[in-house]
């Protein structure tokens, strides 16, 4: 991944972090999150011929330009060091920007020291459901794991059945150790 899309993927997720929304009814452990201007509707809903009676649900209107994303945070204590999968059957309409799993996991205050939002490989147009996954090495000082699916720009992106499992080490992985460490201090306050 360039380091240009990184910047932004984790832009986009620390924006999500940032930005959680309390307002949608979603089991414990669920936050709905995003850009705050997004023209997004989230919710838990029940689908005929999905995987399970109900499923969440993610839609954006025709014309919008933001993200959402449905989400959990969780300790990284017992998956920093291992390799772990993020997998979940997920189902789109008309999704004109893209849709995807991810995960991340934060080491205290650096952000994204693993990262995987399927940005290279991401969901689009109309697809019935099936499984997607994410796999990352967790980096052993990893003290936070969040994970969930969004989707940027209109359409509808449903998903269910999500597993988090640490995996074999034979297991492929999907993302990228995330940013190097932020340097302490600003640099270059006025252009050179």
């Amino acid at each position: 991944m360039k380091t240009s899309a990184l910047v932004a993927a984790v832009a986009v997720g620390a924006l999500a972090t940032a930005l959680a929304k309390p307002s949608v009814v979603l089991p414990a452990g669920w936050i709905q999150s995003g850009h705050p201007k997004a023209d997004c509707a989230s919710s838990v809903v029940i689908a005929a011929g999905a995987p399970t009676a109900k499923v969440f649900n993610i839609d954006c209107k025709s014309g919008d330009q933001g993200f959402q994303t449905l989400m959990q945070q969780i300790a990284g204590t017992d998956y920093a060091g291992k390799r772990v999968r993020l997998s979940a059957q997920v189902h789109g309409e008309k999704i004109v920007g893209w849709g995807s799993v991810w995960m991340r996991g934060d080491s205290g205050q650096r952000m994204a020291t693993a990262f995987d939002n399927m940005k290279d490989r991401p969901l689009k147009g109309d697809f019935g459901w099936k499984q997607v996954e994410v796999v990352l090495d967790i980096p052993a000082d990893t003290t936070t794991l969040s994970f969930g699916f969004l989707l940027d720009g209109p359409g509808r992106l449903q998903a269910t059945s999500f597993q988090l499992e640490v995996v074999p080490d034979t297991t492929p992985t999907t993302g990228q150790l995330g940013l190097p460490v932020l340097p302490r201090q600003a640099e270059n306050l006025s252009p050179p």
